[in-house]
């Protein structure tokens, strides 16, 4: 059903382009900072070795400055940036970590969100540049107190900015890869934010994600447009402080005489008017606490495009490790987000490219059991026909995502299933491992966000099952279904029952375990079936893993979408079979 909701108006040239079209904009405004297009990757210029350690940052777009604008001397050394409110896929992240190695030989510390697209295509590059020698550690920042009892811990929101600034800092300094993650480690322990938005934000092109009334506000809003936990009625400015506040101080168990820095992140609505009435209601409350505010910082610094709203972030600098904390915070730093910075000074921004860093390809797989020419176009029908009713079901799939997701588990299938089409028009199919392998790289490339770092590593993980079999047997196909559950449940964090896709890919696999002797006819009927219960049995979970898991029950909208787009496409493969 089509949206009746309006479009936002947005000063854009095309929704296609804006992301590209802002990177250029940073490097317009910052010429110290280089652009390197074709992998949305933006770093910091560098002609020699540092020897030092590098911080890489960066996540989905739309919430700029976040991150290429937190890039500076004492920041970040480079941001790699995905599609509005999307991951980054695994290639343009491994390049980035590449490019950053490439100059600082003391390795590369990724400092990524706790979103399960993230996870995946980030954790996949990690595996890769391990492969390739490269000295890098990755982790994942979640500091949100209105998801904190989630089963993978609190979402990212602002405050990883402040382990932006802490680490840069760190690294500035000289210090080791690992003291640095473990430095991030514990901050991240210390820290809590929460927020309240007034208005939906809205992607390029399209209407407001979710609906709110003019005399309500929602408790926290995440920062990819979902919804909040709850719907209250507007309060003044001293109220909404004192909500959000106390929340805050309970979930860091904050007592008189402790010691904090705060920030006040603007979502991007907000006027400066309000903000500074906030920042005075929070030294207020903090006052009237006991608790002493050694800084507060306030800024665009991870938005949510235009939403109108804000969020709090208190940092524990309580004991000893605080006056490290508070140092590192006070340590100079050159990015344009932040206080001060040198990067206006110099000549034209430029762009660049080193395409012989590597690759997120690695080549054919030519090993495991091989197909006969028959066998090939049995796949290859079997492929075509999955890929086609994804396409049909664009629509369905981004509806049932628009109520706890950001509506374009459709749109992103569609693209994984029109770039299979595309290969299968020419693809040879001899090697079923090698086939699954460069459909994970399609996955990655073509779709990404979530949805591609989910396809991406079961993909890969079954093409490495395959890959070591013996024979085209079903052992081997069952082998590849599982390990492709593994990989996905490894990095996304999630389980069976915690309503994602891995409920149908765990039914389907359970039923070909159960009747892997049957005739097979019985045995593809018993596995649709399965995955239809599996898709079917979302409706009526609580999520507790991925973006669903994150808002309100009243938002979600029947069936998990990744768990229905799953069934679709078995359905469609295994009937051609």
């Amino acid at each position: 059903m089509a949206s009746c909701k309006p479009i936002t108006k947005k000063v854009i040239n095309s929704p296609e382009s804006c992301v590209d079209d802002n990177l250029r904009g940073v490097v317009a405004l910052y010429p110290k900072l280089l652009l390197h297009p074709k992998h949305r990757v933006v770093t910091l210029r560098r002609k020699n070795d540092s020897g030092r350690v590098a911080v890489l940052g960066g996540g989905g777009s739309g919430h700029e400055p976040f991150a290429a604008g937190l890039i500076g001397p004492g920041m970040l050394d480079g941001a790699v940036a995905g599609g509005v409110f999307a991951s980054p896929p695994t290639g343009n992240v491994l390049y980035a970590i590449t490019q950053l190695y490439k100059y600082n030989s003391g390795g590369v510390l990724v400092l990524l969100g706790n979103y399960t697209g993230d996870r995946l295509n980030f954790g996949k590059a990690f595996e890769k540049a391990k492969n390739a020698g490269i000295k890098v550690e990755g982790f994942i920042v979640g500091e949100d107190v209105a998801s904190s009892q989630n089963k993978t811990g609190g979402r990212s929101m602002c405050g990883e900015v402040f382990l932006y600034k802490l680490c840069g800092a760190m690294a500035a300094e000289g210090h080791d890869l690992l003291s640095i993650r473990n430095m991030a480690s514990e901050v991240n322990k210390n820290m809590a934010t929460l927020g309240v938005c007034l208005s939906a934000c809205s992607l390029p092109g399209q209407p407001p994600l979710f609906d709110i009334a003019q005399d309500e506000m929602e408790l926290g809003a995440g920062v990819h447009g979902e919804a909040g936990i709850e719907k209250l009625k507007m309060g003044s400015a001293k109220e909404t402080v004192v909500l959000i506040l106390d929340k805050i101080r309970a979930h860091l168990k904050l007592q008189s005489k402790n010691r904090v820095a705060a920030m006040i992140n603007n979502l991007g609505g907000t006027s400066l008017l309000e903000i500074n009435i906030i920042a005075a209601e929070i030294k207020d409350y903090l006052d009237r606490k006991q608790i002493k505010m050694e800084r507060i910082y306030s800024g665009h610094f991870k938005t949510s495009l235009e939403m109108h709203g804000f969020q709090i972030c208190l940092l524990d600098l309580s004991g000893e490790r605080g006056d490290s904390w508070l140092r590192l915070l006070d340590a100079p730093s050159g990015a344009g987000a932040w206080s001060g910075c040198d990067l206006s000074v110099g000549g034209p921004g430029g762009l660049a490219e080193d395409d012989d860093l590597p690759q997120a390809g690695e080549g054919k797989i030519t090993s495991g059991p091989t197909l006969s020419v028959q066998e090939q176009e049995i796949l290859r029908g079997s492929l075509r026909a999955a890929s086609i009713v994804l396409v049909e079901n664009e629509e369905l799939l981004n509806r049932l995502d628009s109520g706890c997701g950001d509506g374009d588990c459709g749109i992103t299938l569609k693209k994984f299933a029109n770039a299979v089409l595309k290969y299968l028009e020419t693809a040879s199919l001899e090697y079923p491992s090698n086939v699954l392998w460069e459909l994970s790289e399609m996955a990655e490339t073509d779709m990404g966000g979530t949805s591609g770092g989910i396809y991406s590593l079961g993909l890969s993980a079954a093409s490495q099952a395959l890959s070591k079999a013996e024979s085209n047997d079903r052992s081997a196909w069952l082998s590849a279904m599982c390990s492709s559950a593994t990989a996905i449940s490894k990095y996304g964090g999630a389980e069976p029952g915690d309503c994602t896709m891995l409920d149908t890919l765990h039914s389907a696999a359970m039923a070909f375990k159960e009747n892997l002797g049957d005739d097979l006819q019985t045995l593809l009927l018993k596995i649709n079936e399965a995955a239809e219960r599996g898709a079917k049995a979302t409706a009526d979970m609580i999520p507790r893993a991925g973006r669903a898991s994150y808002v309100a029950r009243a938002h979600s909208r029947g069936e998990d979408a990744g768990a229905r787009a799953l069934a679709l496409l078995l359905r469609a493969a295994l009937d051609m079979s």
